[in-house]
């Protein structure tokens, strides 16, 4: 699987209430790769600060937020296109690994 996969994903992400309110109460890196893999991305997640997940980035591709409140956005960066949200009790990183 491959970036490629990110535009579905975050398609999914904008339409599927019931994955967005899942990923808006991720407690855990696993639990959002485990949501993303249910999604169809095959993904490698980590938790980070929710600065890092809002700063100003200087390659962004796209952003939004649900109607629950969980905010997204998607950026190129030195690996490739990345994801970032922001849940209730956490922030994440996503990214899709190399093959």
């Amino acid at each position: 699987m491959s970036e490629q996969q990110i535009p579905a994903f975050l398609e999914r992400i904008k339409t599927d209430k019931n994955l967005a309110v899942a990923l808006f109460d991720a407690k855990t890196p696993a639990e959002v790769i485990t949501l993303a893999a249910s999604a169809g991305l095959d993904c490698t997640a980590a938790e980070i600060s929710q600065w890092q997940a809002t700063r100003a980035v200087s390659r962004p591709v796209e952003s939004g937020i649900c109607a629950n409140g969980l905010r997204w956005r998607s950026l190129r960066g030195p690996g490739g296109l990345y994801v970032q949200i922001v849940g209730a009790r956490a922030s994440f990183g996503l990214w899709c690994p190399s093959r």
